[in-house]
């Protein structure tokens, strides 16, 4: 969110839609494990249409570049994406965009993790944690506000990213500067699966 919100700030691009890799039955973010109506109403609240590609995990790559292959034709030129370390992971989407042969934009590479969670805050998003990684964070993650106290509490754990750029927790974000009006949602019952806490947002 906070790579979006800094290409909507500036001149040098203009944001088209927004991209879900979503589940194979294309009810819930794969990731995330939010629903789809959930996310629609995201979207809808930034004024920004979301376009949903099912996929699994094994054939994640193979429906990444169709769907890039689908937002060529409308005039897509490029994808932004919020990575901010892993070096890894850059290569890979630096390689499936030349290979579909669109440009990839990384507004956060590089930066300190602790002044990106500052700066979250500061600029006004609000979010909440809906998946936590088991055998890494604690199950009373769920559901934390991603406000100062949560991001100094993560500061004093080893090994702990504050921004969970190595998949330590997901969160939803629904509100801040770029919202027209705050997402409007339910918690659920928490569950767990794939390793994960999960806490369904409804």
């Amino acid at each position: 969110m906070l790579a979006l919100h800094r290409v909507l700030s500036g001149k040098e691009h203009q944001v088209a839609c927004l991209l879900n890799m979503c589940a194979e039955d294309g009810l819930r973010s794969l990731s995330h494990g939010l629903n789809r109506e959930l996310l629609e109403r995201q979207s809808q609240a930034m004024n920004i249409p979301m376009v949903f590609q099912p996929t699994g995990r094994a054939n994640y790559e193979t429906k990444l570049k169709e769907v890039i292959a689908r937002l060529k034709k409308d005039g897509i030129e490029g994808g932004i994406f919020g990575d901010i370390y892993l070096e890894a992971h850059q290569v890979w989407i630096e390689r499936v965009c030349r290979e579909s042969g669109i440009v990839p934009v990384f507004p956060l590479w590089n930066e300190n993790t602790r002044s990106l969670a500052n700066e979250f805050v500061s600029q006004g998003f609000k979010a909440l944690t809906v998946s936590v990684r088991q055998g890494v964070g604690k199950e009373e993650w769920l559901g934390q506000l991603l406000d100062n106290s949560f991001f100094s509490m993560l500061e004093e754990l080893e090994g702990i990213d504050p921004c969970g750029e190595n998949g330590e927790y997901h969160s939803f974000v629904f509100d801040g500067p770029i919202f027209e009006q705050p997402v409007s949602f339910t918690s659920g019952k928490p569950y767990t699966g794939d390793n994960h806490w999960f806490l369904p947002l409804v």
